[in-house]
């Protein structure tokens, strides 16, 4: 099979040089790396879990990204992004990835917003005096006063967005 292309020798060469820089992008989802070891270390705990703290796993990165709202939004952002490396626009290409990596982004946040299970222990919710195995003592434990599992101070909610790397 044979393709022929007709067009000008400079509108061909935008063409090429945009579907090759498109070719180098990759959206990364997450944690960017201007998180924070503490907010990473946060995230790994609660992705998971840890049966010295008591925490139950829950993952949230995968799982938001693999629901079907996510998926559709990121990859339509996606084909925005083919179409104008196809016409040769670098700019629009490059916006559109981020829209793809916005997408992401506001799904996670979207997930965390539609609760994770298992719910928070009424203890976290409430407080009380628990038992501490790693210091071998009892504590005492304040309570967030709410039962949103993965959102506390909101410093790992707001933390999640997307990085381009080219």
């Amino acid at each position: 099979m044979k393709i022929t292309v007709h067009d000008d020798p400079e509108t061909l060469g935008k063409r090429i040089r945009a579907l090759k820089k498109l070719k180098s992008m990759n959206v990364k989802v997450g944690l960017p790396a201007s998180a924070g070891d503490r907010l990473r270390f946060i995230l790994a705990v609660q992705e998971h879990g840890s049966p010295m703290m008591r925490i139950p796993s829950r993952p949230v990165i995968r799982p938001a990204l693999a629901k079907p709202e996510t998926r559709s939004a990121m990859a339509e952002a996606m084909k925005d992004a083919v179409r104008a490396a196809w016409e040769g626009e670098d700019g629009a290409a490059r916006a559109a990835m981020e829209s793809a990596g916005q997408a992401g982004a506001d799904g996670i946040r979207a997930y965390i917003d539609a609760g994770i299970p298992p719910p928070n222990s009424p203890a976290t919710v409430n407080g009380g005096w628990i038992y501490n195995r790693a210091a071998k003592k009892g504590v005492y434990v304040p309570g967030k006063g709410f039962n949103k599992p993965l959102f506390d101070t909101g410093a790992l909610y707001d933390a999640f967005g997307y990085e381009i790397d080219e």
